[in-house]
């Protein structure tokens, strides 16, 4: 088993990708627009691949509800996590929107949900996170994103906490550069930790982000590539034991300090077990390569990837005891009128809020294009 987790080019597989998953046995697949057509697709695209692989790689989706909805095409439009705040009933509903998105992604046999946002937002969020928090305050945001991610596991599918150690008052979206999170140590395990430690061995994964944290380490250092965050933070202060994944790292925030094969290793060596390349699988080969060669060489690398190892497979345990614990997965329209169900209690919740994006706006993709980082995120 690897612990690089993939994107795939588009919704059937090439042949290239089938010799690549066939060889380098990814541990995750990550899904995104991209390669949804509709209900039936979606499925067959899993179980080939899930067929390819002698070990089947782990499904896993950015499906938060809001502006980052993978299947805003197939279900009906679920809200943003901030809309959670502006009507009754919120951890009620949170829980429901969960379980919701957990009952159509055990439909399409996708695993693990990379949700919930529990970034705390500063006094507005930054570019890229906007209405995907849950609060501004650490208790709502362990409320209301718990919920969420109990409505999750009851159905059946693991989740990942993001963005580690939060990025709710960065300066900018880590998909196209730099984005700085200038406080304290003391006030970021004050207010920004706090959901990370008291949620992180529940859910069980947690992402590492790409913003950089002057006040903690180097003022240009990725959290992704910093041994302080991903150890002394999340491992020492966070008390996490579980798996820690790396954002895209072909985000600009990452990918300009080097190589893939070269921040693939940095970013295991700093203490991430997952190694997310979500664009340009074309590459996966030769990071595989390097990685492997880099344990064979070298004592210390061999020894913290076996450490990575170790974790995803307790992590790949624990998805399949949710889901063997769930109840049976349910028909495409039973999960639809579910949804649509939740849709309408949850609009009457709200009572005469105005909505902020149309349900003609939520099912576009501004930017089109290929990538993770042309779409949004």
């Amino acid at each position: 088993m690897d612990i690089l987790g993939i994107g795939l080019t588009g919704k059937a597989l090439t042949d290239l990708e089938k010799k690549i998953i066939a060889e380098v046995e990814p541990f995750a697949i990550v899904l995104f627009g991209r390669n949804i057509a509709d209900p039936n697709q979606l499925p067959e695209l899993v179980r080939e691949v899930k067929s390819i692989a002698r070990r089947p790689p782990m499904f896993m989706i950015d499906e938060e509800g809001g502006r980052v909805d993978r299947l805003r095409h197939l279900i009906p439009g679920l809200p943003s996590a901030e809309a959670f705040g502006e009507g009754e009933q919120s951890v009620e509903l949170s829980s429901w929107m969960g379980r919701v998105i957990g009952m159509a992604l055990r439909y399409f046999d996708i695993d693990v949900d990379l949700a919930p946002v529990v970034d705390v937002r500063g006094a507005q969020a930054p570019k890229g996170l906007e209405r995907r928090t849950f609060g501004s305050d650490p208790e709502t945001v362990i409320d209301l994103g718990g919920a969420f991610m109990r409505g999750l596991h009851s159905a059946g599918t693991g989740s990942c906490l993001k963005h580690f150690p939060g990025i709710g008052i960065g300066s900018a979206d880590p998909h196209y550069g730099v984005t700085v999170i200038d406080v304290s140590l003391d006030d970021l395990v004050r207010r920004d930790l706090v959901p990370f430690a008291r949620l992180g061995n529940e859910a069980g994964a947690i992402m590492i982000g790409h913003g950089t944290y002057p006040q903690i380490d180097g003022p240009d250092l990725p959290a992704t590539l910093s041994r302080r965050i991903a150890v002394d933070l999340l491992r020492e202060a966070a008390g996490f034991n579980g798996v820690a994944m790396t954002d895209d790292m072909e985000m600009h925030a990452v990918s300009d300090h080097g190589s893939y094969e070269s921040i693939s290793e940095r970013a295991v060596t700093a203490g991430n077990d997952v190694v997310m390349f979500c664009s340009h699988i074309e590459r996966v080969p030769a990071i595989h390569d390097f990685l492997q060669s880099k344990a064979r060489s070298d004592a210390a690398f061999r020894s913290r990837m076996a450490q990575a190892l170790d974790r995803i497979e307790k992590y790949s345990q624990y998805v399949d005891h949710l889901r063997a614990a769930a109840p049976p997965v349910m028909q495409f329209e039973t999960v639809a009128e579910e949804a649509r169900r939740f849709v309408e209690a949850f609009e009457k919740s709200r009572g005469s809020h105005e909505v902020d994006v149309s349900e003609a706006e939520r099912r576009k993709n501004p930017r089109g294009g290929r990538t993770g980082r042309e779409e949004w995120t």
